[in-house]
């Protein structure tokens, strides 16, 4: 059950993230919003993180792709499309950060006296 509302706030956050990026003019914005999410994606459930680091970070092309295809107008001009799949590396990072706090948090609470 955790899996499947997990997967569909990765959709959510992912989608969130894409119409960021095609609408604002620097992308820092958007690599904060990645690293952001996918680290609370990892936190939250740290099992298969490299799925929804995937899905984030395919959220930019995927949203480049689109507004390609409508003809709308980006912001900014982007030299070459394979760019936009440097996203994946804030996705990444953001996702095994988050998965490395959950573990160092479940290891703590293990150590924990319980009173």
């Amino acid at each position: 059950m955790i899996a499947k509302l997990v997967l569909l706030l990765t959709v959510a956050l992912g989608t969130l993230t894409g119409f960021v990026d095609v609408n604002v003019t620097e992308v820092q914005l958007t690599a904060f919003l990645l690293m952001s999410f996918a680290c609370l994606l990892g936190a939250l459930h740290p099992v298969g993180a490299w799925r929804r680091a995937l899905m984030l970070g395919l959220s930019v092309p995927l949203a480049h792709l689109v507004a390609h295809v409508t003809g709308a107008t980006l912001p900014y001009t982007v030299a070459d499309p394979a760019d936009t799949f440097l996203a994946l590396i804030p996705a990444f990072l953001g996702s095994y950060l988050g998965v490395g706090m959950r573990r160092l948090w479940v290891a703590q609470q293990r150590e924990q006296p319980r009173h």
